[in-house]
């Protein structure tokens, strides 16, 4: 799952977009979107809109395998408009603290240190990205994860020789984003695979295996697969799982077996709520 702090609309319009995300409330002057495998908030502009959105997001929606992305628009020196950034070390004109996000793997962006400011500045630093986010981000989302699965990716909006314009043109910053679409997932896949995997019991693994055995499942059906059996899992006592495994010996439609999978799920939630 990806969790995603966003300062603007126009920052967020192509990540809502393309994991087919809708609007599911607000907190203060954050307001909120969810998709399948994905959650986003639009913050505000600030470090503290962000450090207060981003800790709602958290408890709104709690999940301790998410990966916790910063993404929006930075100054720098003399980086082209458009290239873009993962910061290695975040700090603050309000604060002492340094943050130092670990980078385990290679990264498609080259990585660099962000200053979060608190208020908009046009004197650009060697060697630095500036941004009025990214700090108070970071320091709310190590409440709900490890550095290793928290980051701020920046894509400059502005330079010394096209400095910051109050009125900036917000189709061309979500053209930018849209952009770097491709790499944000493949980095996001790169951070989940470094994630330790958790053994699943018994009952799990070999469902599974025969679940596989039997059907010729995309991507896409095997991660299906596999959520509803750690769901199931949960869910379920012994003699319910037993009576699961029919389902693999009665169906021959992979479709149809997955949604009976999904409807046992459901039965079995409402069941349990009080």
């Amino acid at each position: 799952m990806l969790h995603l702090s966003i300062a603007l609309h126009c920052e967020a319009h192509g990540i809502i977009a393309h994991y087919g995300m809708k609007p599911t409330g607000g907190h203060g002057r954050a307001q909120f979107f969810e998709g399948e495998n994905a959650r986003l908030a639009i913050t505000g502009v600030g470090a503290l809109n962000s450090a207060i959105a981003t800790t709602a997001l958290g408890c709104r929606y709690p999940n301790t395998e998410a990966i916790w992305l910063n993404l929006g628009i930075c100054g720098h020196l003399d980086a082209p408009i458009g290239e873009t950034f993962i910061a290695n070390r975040i700090s603050s004109d309000n604060y002492r603290d340094t943050l130092y996000p670990q980078l385990p793997w290679k990264s498609a962006f080259n990585g660099i240190e962000l200053m979060t400011l608190s208020a908009p500045s046009a004197d650009y630093q060697p060697e630095q990205a500036f941004d009025m986010e990214g700090f108070g981000f970071y320091k709310a989302a190590l409440a709900f994860a490890s550095t290793e699965f928290i980051h701020c990716i920046k894509v400059v909006s502005d330079n010394a020789a096209q400095p910051a314009d109050p009125h900036f043109d917000k189709k061309a910053i979500a053209r930018m984003i849209k952009n770097h679409i491709p790499a944000i997932e493949t980095l996001c896949t790169n951070i989940g695979q470094s994630r330790p995997r958790k053994a699943g019991s018994d009952w799990f693994n070999r469902f599974s295996e025969r679940a596989n055995a039997q059907f010729a499942f995309t991507e896409t059906e095997t991660h299906q697969l596999n959520k509803s059996l750690a769901q199931l899992d949960a869910l379920f006592k012994q003699n319910e799982k037993d009576k699961t495994d029919l389902l693999l010996s009665t169906d021959s439609n992979k479709k149809r077996f997955l949604t009976q999978l999904q409807s046992a799920i459901d039965h079995s939630s409402a069941r349990n709520i009080c």
